[in-house]
């Protein structure tokens, strides 16, 4: 998708808000410059050409905004012979242009040109009768039928909105209220709107606007001000309801997949729009249940919408999100329960960028509750980085640094981050399925890789890691077990062996990660006066190990343990899946090696 008919279909979610009152209120005020103020009497020949006009040529409604009508029948709606008061007036067919980047521009005249079929505006001719009489505003009633709106934005991409119904009520007491309906992107929203008119035609062009929309995928309503001097600016408050913000999202071209979340959405608060920019000031934000406050801006003035964000949440529950990335062929979603076929290429960085800064006191996901929890995103070009400030583990602290590169044609990503104080038994569940070792600990990772999915991603892994746990720790591991069982020719799994557990103190390890493979650096502990150590690999992929256990009963302790201390200690190895592993002392199994 070309990332102009994404920014363009983004503007027109804008400029549909202010469609309708544009026609509905700025067309009759300036069709032409204005002859008289008084009411027109009618006519008193029927079938007058007079009460009836058709467009042929293009008339500039409106510099600012800048406002274009190129064709469509004009005509009154009864009959002054008859001695029916000429009260009523109906345009017919009409096709405007409307120019949402600012002044009036030359180019976006010939454009309109171009679809015209009639006589340029050049050489059009002088303003018909009945047109002059319209400008008056002396009718009740005026009603647009099967209308017709081209906007054009500062790129020169367009937007077209069709099948316009609306109906005008003329001044009284200085207002004059529109309601209708329009097409756009196959959805009808419906427009209810009042402005009022300042009594001195001097004064700027600011006028009091009331607006509401509603839709199948919108609910919007604003009270503010609508200034065209310049360009559109509207400010004021504003309201703005979804029942699925990923619907709407995707209504207008924005490559958001099924998955759940982004559902239903509301906002309130303080708008400002000028120029290519909305921000809402002070608002309050709900969406998939969890309520924010803050500000929030959108940029249409770069290459690709910019939305800025500071949020505060009182509680953030992100379980809506978690399976928010589904493995995508081509625009088709391929639901899976699998985690390992998520598609991490997330497609919507492409087409967006982003500074949003969040905060929450409480943050849970699948019913884990964590504390407090800060994060900084940014999104620039298809690259996204966060930056997590802080995560209150239910036992420990994280933060993090996660980039993300969704350019190339595999997504890559890095993770630099620690987790102090947090309790290991957590996350040797988590990778093993079991608390292979308990006990505080601070771990360290800066690791990248590369893939669409999990499993690609865990297979092209590689970084660093290491491990302390200075406090000590519990292996759910009997050593003394282990040793027996080498010494009885070995065994196949871990069965006895885990029935006990072995208290661990100075335990540290560091280790390379090699395409999904951690190769051990350092992995030693101390339990009692016994020296404990082992080396090897573990494979997270296939999820097979390799490691050599060394065990010496007679290890210094009053020091940290060196690699000589281990020296003619009694060796163990372990191999195979990480439920099943084949346990032999290293003679055994140097013997049943090939040769």
């Amino acid at each position: 998708m070309r990332r102009k008919t994404v920014i363009s279909r983004l503007t027109t979610l804008l400029l549909a808000t202010l469609v309708c009152l544009l026609l509905a209120v700025l067309a009759p005020m300036f069709f032409a410059p204005r002859t008289t103020d008084e009411p027109f009497a009618g006519y008193a020949v029927m079938a007058s050409p007079r009460d009836l006009h058709v467009i042929t040529a293009t008339i500039q409604l409106s510099d600012a905004p800048d406002l274009a009508l190129t064709r469509g029948a004009l005509y009154a709606d009864g009959n002054a012979a008859l001695g029916t008061a000429i009260s009523r007036f109906v345009l017919d067919g009409p096709v405007f242009f409307l120019n949402a980047s600012g002044p009036r521009a030359a180019a976006i005249t010939a454009a309109a040109s171009s679809f015209d079929t009639g006589t340029p505006a050049s050489q059009a001719p002088a303003i018909a009768p009945l047109v002059e009489q319209l400008t008056a505003m002396s009718f009740d009633v005026l009603t647009i039928r099967r209308g017709t709106l081209h906007v054009t934005s500062a790129d020169g991409s367009w937007e077209n909105i069709s099948d316009i119904q609306a109906e005008l009520s003329g001044r009284r007491k200085g207002q004059v209220s529109a309601r209708g309906s329009f097409v756009i992107r196959g959805q009808r929203l419906n427009f209810d709107t009042t402005v009022t008119l300042p009594a001195d035609k001097r004064a700027p062009p600011r006028w009091p606007v009331k607006l509401s929309l509603k839709g199948g995928l919108l609910d919007a309503s604003f009270d503010g001000h609508l200034d065209v001097a310049e360009d559109l600016q509207l400010a004021g408050q504003t309201e703005i309801a979804s029942p699925s913000l990923r619907r709407a999202a995707r209504w207008f071209g924005v490559p958001i997949s099924t998955a759940d979340g982004l559902n239903a959405t509301s906002l309130k608060g303080r708008v400002n729009w000028a120029g290519r920019t909305l921000a809402v000031e002070k608002a309050k934000i709900t969406i998939d249940g969890n309520e924010a406050t803050g500000a929030l801006a959108l940029s249409m003035g770069g290459e690709r919408p910019l939305i800025d964000a500071t949020l505060a949440f009182s509680t953030l529950d992100v379980t809506p999100y978690a399976d928010a990335a589904r493995s995508q062929s081509f625009v088709f979603d391929r639901l899976t329960a699998s985690w390992s076929l998520f598609d991490l290429s997330f497609p919507l960085i492409k087409h967006v960028d982003a500074d949003v800064r969040v905060s929450a006191p409480k943050v849970t996901l699948k019913g884990y509750a964590f504390g407090r929890g800060a994060a900084t995103i940014t999104v620039r070009a298809g690259k996204l980085l966060a930056d997590i400030a802080e995560l209150e583990l239910s036992s420990g602290i994280a933060s993090a640094r996660v980039t993300a590169n969704a350019n190339g044609l595999v997504p890559r990503y890095e993770f630099r981050g620690k987790i102090e104080n947090f309790e290991a038994g957590l996350a040797g569940t988590a990778l093993f399925g079991a608390p292979i070792v308990t006990g505080r600990s601070t771990l360290a990772l800066d690791i990248a890789g590369s893939g669409q999915t999990p499993a690609e991603l865990l297979r092209r892994l590689s970084g660093k890691a290491s491990l302390t746990m200075a406090d000590g720790a519990r292996m759910a591991l009997d050593v003394k077990a282990l040793r027996a069982a080498t010494k009885a020719g070995g065994s196949l799994g871990w069965g006895a062996l885990a029935k006990g557990q072995t208290s661990l103190e100075q335990v540290e390890a560091r280790a390379l990660i090699r395409d999904g493979v951690v190769i051990t650096e350092l992995l030693q502990a101390r339990s009692g006066g016994m020296g404990l150590a082992a080396s090897g690999r573990v494979d997270l992929s296939d999820r097979t190990l390799d490691l050599r256990l060394a065990v010496k009963p007679n290890a210094p302790s009053d020091r940290p343990l060196k690699a000589g201390d281990l020296t003619d200690a009694e060796a163990v190895t372990v191999r195979g899946s990480w439920q099943q592993p084949f346990v032999r002392g290293a003679d055994d199994a140097a013997a049943d090696a090939p040769r």
